[in-house]
């Protein structure tokens, strides 16, 4: 009895030891940093895909740098997906600061056609975006939305207050 309950005494410890690292950001300090779009430039297309760069800010409100090593993000404009992005850039990201990254990335034709057709400058131009920053201690996810264009800004007249 007594060698059966060291047996799971030992198996509780492996299985906590080998969960340790997909919870590193469990284990990490302070707040989750906040990462927004704040551009999306068309590059070259074909006719069935269409590359975009994506810039990003990531906030950082700690008080520690956060060395960042890669970034996984999904990106939606208007309610509908546009582009998913991958990238192994690492930069770091001062305490108390921010940084902008960019992303080339890649979606079909089709979709950003559909993008175009349903928008209308009467409306503002939203996005949301979500994924995990990858950083040395661990991941940490992401999700924040905002505004791109304000309604009005492209049939120029002014946006109502």
């Amino acid at each position: 009895m007594m060698r059966r309950m060291r047996h799971v005494i030992a198996l509780a410890g492996l299985l906590a030891v080998l969960n340790l690292p997909g919870c590193a950001s469990w284990l990490m300090r302070g707040e989750a940093p906040e990462v927004l779009v704040t551009n999306v430039t068309p590059l070259e297309a074909s006719a069935f895909e269409q590359r975009l760069q994506v810039d990003l800010r990531i906030r950082n409100p700690n008080d520690f740098d956060l060395a960042v090593t890669g970034i996984d993000f999904r990106l939606d404009l208007n309610g509908n997906r546009l582009a998913r992005g991958l990238g192994n850039k690492e930069l770091v990201v001062p305490r108390l600061s921010d940084a902008v990254t960019s992303v080339e990335t890649s979606t079909s034709t089709l979709q950003v056609v559909r993008q175009l057709l349903s928008f209308s400058g009467d409306q503002s131009f939203t996005y949301h975006v979500a994924g995990v920053l990858h950083t040395k201690e661990g991941r940490l996810p992401f999700d924040s939305s905002g505004v791109l264009l304000e309604k009005g800004a492209l049939s120029g007249s002014p946006a109502p207050q």
